[in-house]
């Protein structure tokens, strides 16, 4: 099959500068061989090249010659054949080479200063398979068919024209699925009904761009965009992926040292671990490349070693004798190694490439251009003539050369020589025997591990019984410690409340010893006025009747709080001064004389406190105490009298309504003392009608029939005499009763 592939690489000008454009050189190749070379060529003549010959690779050294930035670079690759390739030679933008080196790498030379011999390295290495394709789409195509025109308005005319266009949408639609169908691709369509048809249809086939058998068009009354449905950025997968070659040097033991070099040499891999196992080991290699060679230290190459190299297919290498530390020192200089087995390591695969190097830079001499000169080098490691590893990569038997006739002597002279090949077989005879060795002392090992397997699971079965056994014997003992635990914490818990008990004895001890003093009076301090300090203070000393309560805040106070110490029947609460101020800028006063708890201010009784008792004169206290029981019997006979006349107010005013919802003057059925304010001067018409005794007492009435006006100036309180204040309670009272029945009659 013939591949065409097109090289290019910018002249002059440049895609992120407007006024000057780009100039391209380019070159094809095809099949390995260079077609044709032309130079200026333009983008859009390239565009148009591109879609006349659709090569199948566009190779270029950089991807910035041909789009400044990412969109521009998405446009470019909407526009060029789907199936040609843009690929770059010189990496995937994150580990990125020069051309020379990647060229150097095929056996390539070219001039850096002619943008023509870039173009050709570039087209060449991408044919011999180097550099990353830029992927910029998906594996998913959109297809959209819409109308070409607009359906516009007008009459029967106009609806026969849209008719026809949304009809012709909706034929393009069904050949695109059928050709679907044909090509056995998944897809899945929306339609937009219309007048006549479909105004628009939209297919997402599951395939890329390349297999759709169908291309973008417009004509007539209908137009059909595919496009790919782009990635979320730019990724790059590269042509040929092949691992690089390696060789390895390993140090086995407790503690692993591991050595990579690449086949020119430079080191890519050093560390030493005692964490991996051989399958570790393995994987860890199998991630840095293809092990070629695999070196040890040692004259006779270790088990462990010898293992890996197995795993790999590698080629062994040891030297004749056992490296010396001194060689080790020298061959390891000019890296940085941890400790001795990475030394070791390194030496061994340092050792080893300097055995390989002159054969490398022989083929490198030798080789055709246009070859992997790494590949060419493994061949030749495992054993291939140059020729013989040439013709392998190319797909070609070597022509056998034929013999000159050789005399008898130089037949004797070329029978005695040895080429490299039986020095190889030489080797390979060695491994061999040591090989057959290795089994036969690994089959008596193994015959002895499986020995001692066995009596080893005797011996494990046998100690399992017996612990089965003790278990079993130790149920009741299992049963008893957890019963002993058990009762060790409830000794712990109980140890702990006793001690709180006797701390709490100590304190109310040193309380009563306190109120037993000769004109003294013991005091309680609660550091807060709130339920969780009178319950801390209750658990500690106990809170009981007639116990005197120094409270120091009352920051947060509640009235519930005041409640629970009013139900504890305390004597009194004594504040302090400025806290006893603040308790009556917050009203706090008037609750303790509503809960009925005397509250005194400290400023008269100086208490004296020291943690959490106190102590305060008792004459001093009883005088506080008859003050502000004087003051409690005033403060009680003002409230009594203030509900006695919110009472009689409410009383006025709703007999008042009352009588009004009748519709009757109240100033002519009741007296002027029981109304709340005096009549207005206007006429009042009296009704002859009585009103009904159920709803008005008789006793409350006046009945009159005469017109009353009772010009005032303006309206006046009437106050209750104080002997008429228990009549008036009484009527209330009747009142509100008989209310009460009205309503649930009602209901």
């Amino acid at each position: 099959m013939n591949r065409l592939i097109f090289g290019i690489d910018i002249i002059n000008g440049s895609v992120r500068s407007g006024t000057v454009r780009p100039h391209y050189a380019l070159v094809r190749v095809e099949n390995g061989a260079v077609v044709s070379e032309e130079k200026n060529v333009t983008q859009y003549r390239l565009i148009r090249y591109l879609r006349t010959e659709r090569p199948e690779i566009l190779a270029v050294d950089s991807i910035q010659e041909l789009a400044s930035n990412t969109a521009a670079l998405y446009a470019f690759l909407a526009e060029i054949p789907n199936d040609t390739k843009l690929v770059q030679v010189t990496g995937d933008c994150v580990h990125m080479e020069s051309l020379p080196r990647v060229a150097a790498r095929y056996n390539l030379t070219f001039d850096k200063q002619n943008p023509i011999e870039e173009a050709k390295a570039s087209a060449l290495l991408a044919s011999f398979g180097a550099g990353y394709e830029v992927l910029a789409y998906e594996g998913v195509t959109d297809i959209v068919v819409s109308r070409c025109r607009s359906p516009g308005r007008g009459g029967w005319s106009q609806n026969r024209y849209v008719r026809k266009m949304h009809g012709a949408v909706r034929s393009h639609a069904r050949e695109i699925e059928m050709k679907l169908v044909a090509a056995n691709l998944e897809y899945m369509v929306s339609v937009r009904r219309a007048f006549g048809g479909e105004s628009r249809a939209v297919f997402t086939v599951y395939a890329p761009r390349r297999d759709i058998p169908i291309s973008s068009s417009k004509g007539g009354d209908t137009q059909i965009r595919v496009s790919g449905r782009r990635r979320e950025k730019l990724e790059f997968r590269q042509l040929t992926r092949k691992s690089k070659y390696l060789i390895l040097g390993i140090d086995p033991g407790t503690t692993i040292g591991v050595a990579a070099l690449d086949l020119d040499g430079n080191l890519v891999y050093l560390a030493s671990t005692r964490l991996f196992s051989a399958a570790d080991l393995v994987s860890e290699i199998a991630g840095l490349g293809r092990p070629l060679v695999i070196a040890s230290d040692k004259a006779e190459m270790p088990f462990g070693v010898e293992k890996i190299r197995r795993a790999f297919s590698a080629v062994a290498w040891s030297p004749k004798k056992d490296i010396l530390v001194k060689e080790k020192y020298t061959l390891a200089g000019g890296h940085d190694f941890k400790n001795d087995h990475e030394r070791d390591a390194l030496s061994a695969a340092m050792y080893a490439y300097r055995t390989y190097k002159n054969k490398f830079e022989s083929i490198l001499r030798r080789a055709p251009a246009g070859f992997d000169i790494d590949e060419l080098r493994a061949l030749v490691v495992r054993g291939c003539s140059l020729e013989q590893a040439v013709a392998k990569l190319s797909g070609e038997e070597p022509a056998p050369q034929a013999r000159p006739q050789l005399s008898e002597a130089e037949v004797e002279a070329e029978a005695v020589i040895f080429d490299e090949r039986d020095e190889k077989i030489t080797r390979q005879e060695e491994t061999i025997r040591r090989l057959r060795t290795l089994v036969a002392t690994l089959s008596q090992e193994s015959a002895g591990k499986d020995k001692t397997i066995s009596a080893l699971h005797r011996r494990l079965n046998a100690e399992r019984e017996e612990q089965r056994a003790k278990l079993l014997a130790s149920s009741e003992i299992i049963e008893r410690d957890s019963e002993i635990s058990s009762v060790k914490k409830q000794l712990r818990k109980e140890e702990r409340r006793c001690k709180n008990l006797r701390t709490r004895l100590e304190r109310m001890k040193l309380y009563i010893s306190l109120q037993a003093g000769e004109g003294c009076s013991a005091l309680k301090v609660l550091p807060l006025l709130a339920r969780d300090a009178v319950r801390s203070l209750d658990d500690e000393m106990g809170l009981f009747a007639e116990d005197i309560l120094y409270v120091l805040q009352i920051d947060g106070w509640g009235k519930s709080v005041i409640r629970d110490i009013a139900d504890a029947k305390v004597k009194a609460v004594i504040l302090p001064r400025h806290v006893f101020a603040r308790a009556r800028e917050q009203h706090l006063i008037e609750e303790f004389r509503e809960a009925g708890l005397p509250v005194l201010s400290g400023a008269e009784l100086s208490p004296r406190v020291k943690g959490k008792i106190g102590v305060v004169d008792t004459a001093a206290l009883d005088a506080a105490l008859e003050a502000w029981i004087a003051t409690q019997t005033v403060y009680q006979t003002e409230r009594q009298s203030e509900a006695l006349d919110s009472m009689v107010k409410e009383y006025q005013v709703e007999r008042e309504r009352e009588v009004r919802e009748q519709g009757i003057d109240p100033a002519t059925i009741l007296p002027e003392k029981y109304l709340r304010t005096a009549p207005e001067q206007k006429p009042i018409v009296v009704v002859k009608k009585p009103p009904k005794v159920s709803e008005v007492k008789a006793k409350d009435v006046v009945p009159t029939v005469s017109p009353v006006a009772a010009p005032q100036s303006e309206p006046q309180v009437m106050e209750v005499p104080a002997e008429e204040r228990d009549v008036l309670s009484s009527v209330l009272t009747a009142y509100r009763k008989q209310r009460k029945k009205e309503i649930s009659g009602d209901e």
